[in-house]
């Protein structure tokens, strides 16, 4: 019976294999290789192509503070996540901080050593609070980890209103209603 291995990089591998029935297992850092679906692969004549998923079973919880402190600072409720690849690409679904200040990526992956990094990066916040956009990551290397996140008050921000007529005459009472650009 002959085994094949099949390098995968950047979820994309060939090797050249005649028709039949094969068992499949893999090895992928940070994954559960029994979960590994089909478990079994039919090569046929005329089919060049076959599509494996594999799961993890790690959980990475984002807290957002207003200081970054988890013990005193100020929960935020509603900063939005989304996980990406390393160049800031979206692959994943957004999630957003429960009462608790904490976002929850479940099945992302975890081990000891050969983990794969996980990037993120924060969409938005509660709107009281800014963030920093960037893209961030980390390889884990427990099954549950949580990263402390700042998210500072944000700043004050100064308006004038004047008379467009008259430069120097301001308006006495007015408002000015800003909307966020979607």
């Amino acid at each position: 019976m002959a085994r094949h291995t099949i390098p995968i990089t950047n979820g994309k591998g060939s090797i050249e294999l005649v028709t039949g029935t094969y068992n499949a297992q893999a090895v992928a850092g940070g994954y559960d290789a029994s979960t590994l679906d089909p478990k079994s692969v039919n090569i046929i004549d005329g089919t060049t192509t076959y599509a494996f998923t594999i799961s993890a079973t790690g959980t990475l919880t984002l807290h957002v503070t207003d200081t970054g402190n988890p013990d005193t600072g100020v929960q935020i409720i509603g900063a939005k996540f989304i996980r990406t690849d390393s160049t800031g690409t979206i692959v994943g679904n957004e999630i957003t901080t429960n009462d608790d200040g904490n976002a929850v990526f479940n099945n992302v992956p975890f081990a000891e050593s050969g983990s794969t990094a996980i990037y993120y990066k924060q969409i938005s916040s509660d709107g009281g609070h800014t963030f920093d956009d960037t893209v961030k990551s980390i390889v884990m290397t427990q099954s549950s980890e949580t990263v402390q996140i700042t998210n500072p008050p944000a700043p004050v921000r100064n308006f004038t209103l004047m008379d467009a007529s008259f430069p120097n005459i301001p308006i006495i009472d007015g408002q000015i209603i800003l909307e966020e650009n979607q």
